[in-house]
């Protein structure tokens, strides 16, 4: 029988290999960084050799920019601050290689507090944060990639301080266990909200494993109470941190995505609908949008894996039963939650969807889930080879997203080359105020599209940007600016409305059709799509 004064000797010399696993860095995880750093290189080459950009809003800003105004009203604020430590610069080989050195630092804080170093799954666990379709999209962001990295930084910082507050001193358990995750969370909600889903899954598989090991339900329970706390108390220094920087700016909170209705009091009244929309959201992204790839044979690959995963799911739990009867309730009910807490930011922005770079927490739901299975050695070989099948997949998934960006951005290039080519060698600009450029180049019969490009991501088209006055008019600055090197006089909004609006416009012949450039009240009208 073990006496109190061995169960003290036991808990001491584990907060003391806590705090030397804290201190000590081991060679291993150099080799994990540098293994992140590699797999980005490798992956994403033809991304950063051929400076691909999304067709969303990639293209605005090519070579500066700070955040502004815009992103405070987002409560974003503190994408300003990290622009500014980096001059503004947007270069992207450069901002992708600290995307993927951000990435590896906080696998590696990642893989320390799960214990998995110097096995298989640490390898495959990298590799996969690295190319997957999430992080693929964000580095077609060039301009805000490095901001997304450091949210997810920090919200694994916020992670994994928690298992240190067993210290003995009230005052150092509450510093490292509560005040310093807080904050953490809080700045990374200030550079971007939806990773405090990482945050949220981090924290529910790191108490399914105590669960799972320990038979003390209530020491396991009281790890996830601290999470829960680190989770409110975080969201309160973020609003705190919005406010003042909304105050200091002087603007109010934005429509878009939600934001000007994130509140407690909205959070509240919404619950019910928001905790439904976090299942539809995880089923939604995971199976019906096939982790935002689209992939000939890819609904089939994808039920393989959940298949896989269902029946690993199945043994885990009978043998979970078996060796740990006490513990099976709140095992099934934070497996039950962890839809949840991968889709939580629908619960913090009601009636938010689940969009590409909103998703790292789906996918660290699925990658964490191996830590789960059972010791089993059929059950290791079913969970090994899923998630190779999974890494394949994604890197194919990643890969084709690159062949479509450059296929469209060429597209667009040599089509917009084309007519400047034209404007110039007939003098057009001398004789009007300003250009219009109307509609969508991917919609232009002679835009090439290669099977690569209709598998292709949304974000992946390039040349299927917004019909919106404003989105328009911003995108042929940056095709003509930073794609083709040329500056010409592009219309503002309102006379680019004022245009389009006209019977003339929609009678015109598209590129390359004779007539497809017209002069309609000093404006040099250029029609490349009927998509407008």
């Amino acid at each position: 029988m073990i006496s109190q004064t061995d169960r003290q000797t036991d808990r001491q010399t584990d907060r003391q290999t806590d705090r030397c696993r804290f201190i000590r860095i081991d060679s291993v995880y150099y080799i994990y960084f540098l293994f992140a750093l590699l797999t980005g290189v490798l992956i994403y080459f033809s991304l950063m050799a051929n400076h691909l950009v999304n067709n969303i809003d990639g293209i605005w800003h090519l070579s500066n920019f700070i955040a502004g105004d815009w992103e405070i009203s987002l409560g974003r604020g503190l994408q300003r601050y990290a622009d500014r430590a980096r001059f503004g610069l947007v270069s992207n080989p450069w901002n992708s290689i600290l995307v993927f050195a951000l990435f590896g630092i906080s696998d590696c804080f990642i893989i320390k507090k799960f214990r998995i170093e110097r096995s298989f799954f640490s390898y495959v666990f990298v590799f996969i944060s690295i190319a997957n379709p999430v992080l693929s999209e964000s580095l077609s962001y060039s301009y805000m990639s490095v901001n997304f990295a450091c949210a997810y930084l920090f919200s694994v910082i916020a992670f994994y301080f928690i298992s240190y507050m067993r210290e003995e001193q009230l005052i150092r358990r509450i510093m490292i266990g509560v005040a310093l995750p807080s904050l953490c969370l809080a700045i990374s909600m200030a550079f971007y909200q939806a990773y405090i889903c990482v945050y949220a899954v981090l924290c529910v598989f790191f108490v399914l494993i105590l669960l799972k090991k320990d038979k003390n339900t209530k020491e396991s329970l009281k790890t996830g109470g601290m999470c829960l706390l680190v989770f409110i108390f975080g969201g309160l220094i973020y609003f705190i941190i919005t406010k003042l920087l909304l105050l200091r700016a002087d603007v109010g909170l934005a429509s878009y995505k939600g934001a000007d209705n994130a509140g407690f009091l909205n959070i509240i009244k919404n619950l019910p609908t928001s905790f439904t929309s976090t299942y539809r959201e995880t089923y939604r992204y995971f199976i019906t949008d096939r982790l935002n790839a689209k992939l000939e044979f890819s609904g089939i690959m994808i039920i393989l894996v959940c298949l896989a995963l269902l029946l690993i799911l199945v043994v885990t739990l009978i043998s979970t039963i078996k060796e740990n009867k006490s513990n099976i309730l709140p095992i099934s009910l934070l497996f039950l939650f962890l839809p949840v807490a991968a889709s939580c930011i629908c619960i913090i922005a009601p009636g938010n969807q689940i969009s590409g770079l909103m998703a790292m927490g789906i996918l660290l739901g699925i990658l964490l889930f191996y830590l789960m299975i059972d010791e089993k050695k059929y059950v290791k070989i079913i969970a090994n080879i899923s998630y190779i099948m999974l890494a394949w997949y994604l890197v194919s998934a990643v890969e084709n997203d690159q062949i479509a960006l450059r296929e469209g951005m060429v597209a667009t290039r040599n089509m917009t080359e084309n007519v400047l080519t034209e404007i110039y060698s007939e003098d057009l600009l001398s004789e009007v105020q300003c250009v219009a450029f109307v509609g969508r180049t991917a919609e232009n019969p002679f835009f090439y599209k290669s099977d690569a490009y209709k598998m292709a991501n949304e974000y992946a088209q390039f040349g299927r940007w917004s019909t919106d006055p404003r989105n328009n008019m911003v995108t042929w600055i940056g095709i003509t600016e930073t794609m083709c090197g040329t500056s010409i006089p592009i219309c503002g909004v309102d006379i680019y409305s004022e245009i389009v609006s006209t019977d003339d416009v929609k009678q015109m012949p598209i590129y390359p059709e004779e007539g497809y450039m017209k002069v309609f009240n000093n404006v040099l009208v250029i029609k490349m799509s009927d998509l407008y």
